[in-house]
């Protein structure tokens, strides 16, 4: 539902300018500059009207919140409440929280909440969830050693996939409900959740604790072709994605030929695979050589030695990324396509 716009809201902004950080980038590292005495800091994703937020600060004022939120009309509302009830150690961001790494240094962060987030109930979409694996990624370069997410959703698939999606990147499962306000009201509850609460709606709730884990490189077919695209197809959009790449006789290599990223090709592909650095892994998303494992690591021997003419196998291409999946390279099955080299493009700093 598309909040009404609100009056005077400018100058309201303005008059809960103290809680504002409008320069959060330069914070990186030094957030407890802003309070020194904090015990640790925390950061609510999605604040909306602030109902948690003021209450949770209120709770324990030794701890340093951090809210974001990015709708200005919600914020608003949050702000003033923050300030009408004297709270001295929230603060709010407007941002997205793709750009969390760039706000926060490497352990700086002790606990994250999501709290009714968007379900994003289509498959296609289930990379802007905020539980996905894309964002758990960027949680854990933020969140200390030992560090938890908070989650709470009254939306049941959006809960079933994220108890299945966080232990899958590093994260153990605690005080998982499925009805957390069954024998009555427990915590800070947000706007939203009051209101599913006098409906008798069922609210969905776990803590999620990140412990030391090292990320597999994919070996199924599905997970490979979803992270190459989420990767180096993240800015395509989706009616160019589905008509050119998706659609029943296309290949994932299409996002090159059509153009619709920044890439290398031909010899100056080859020149920057000869010069990409990192473990180097080799897959074949269709029709791998009889024998062959779908994914593998290769060494640099192995590469080279790899055959360049797959014209006479209809569509045996293959991909090489680095484990992380920051830059890949691909030799196409047609003569006149290729190879192309491409680098994961950079967040976009707002």
């Amino acid at each position: 539902m598309r909040m009404r716009k609100k009056k005077n809201l400018v100058p309201r902004m303005d008059r809960c300018g103290a809680f504002l950080i409008r320069d959060p980038y330069d914070h990186q590292g030094h957030w407890r500059d802003l309070m020194p005495q904090a015990r640790e800091i925390r950061l609510e994703l999605g604040c909306g009207k602030g109902r948690f937020t003021a209450g949770t600060a209120a709770a324990e004022p030794d701890v340093l919140f951090i809210a974001v939120e990015r709708v200005p009309d919600a914020m608003v509302v949050a702000m003033e409440r923050c300030v009408n009830a004297g709270l001295t150690n929230v603060y709010f961001i407007d941002a997205n929280a793709d750009q969390l790494p760039y706000f926060f240094a490497p352990g700086e962060v002790s606990r994250i909440y999501i709290n009714f987030c968007d379900p994003w109930p289509s498959n296609r979409h289930a990379k802007r969830r905020l539980t996905h694996g894309n964002f758990l990624r960027l949680y854990r370069q933020v969140l200390c050693e030992g560090g938890q997410i908070h989650f709470k959703t009254d939306n049941q698939p959006l809960f079933e996939f994220s108890v299945e999606e966080l232990p899958q990147f590093g994260f153990t499962l605690s005080e998982v409900t499925r009805n957390l306000h069954e024998n009555g009201p427990v915590g800070v509850m947000t706007d939203y959740e009051a209101k599913f609460y006098e409906l008798g709606q069922p609210i969905n709730r776990c803590v999620a604790t990140m412990v030391p884990w090292e990320e597999p490189f994919p070996t199924d077919r599905k997970t490979l072709k979803n992270r190459w695209l989420d990767t180096f197809a993240a800015d395509v959009p989706e009616d160019a994605l589905g008509k050119h790449v998706l659609a029943e006789g296309n290949y994932l290599w299409h996002i090159f030929s059509w153009e619709l990223v920044p890439h290398l090709s031909g010899d100056e592909a080859r020149q920057a695979l000869r010069e990409a650095t990192g473990e180097k892994y080799l897959f074949y998303y269709e029709y791998p050589p009889e024998g062959t494992p779908l994914a593998r690591p290769i060494t640099p021997e192995e590469l080279t030695a790899l055959p360049t003419d797959q014209g006479a196998i209809f569509g045996s291409d293959w991909y090489v990324v680095d484990k992380d999946f920051n830059w890949t390279y691909v030799q196409t099955h047609e003569e006149e396509c290729g190879p192309y080299f491409c680098r994961r493009p950079e967040p976009e700093i707002h």
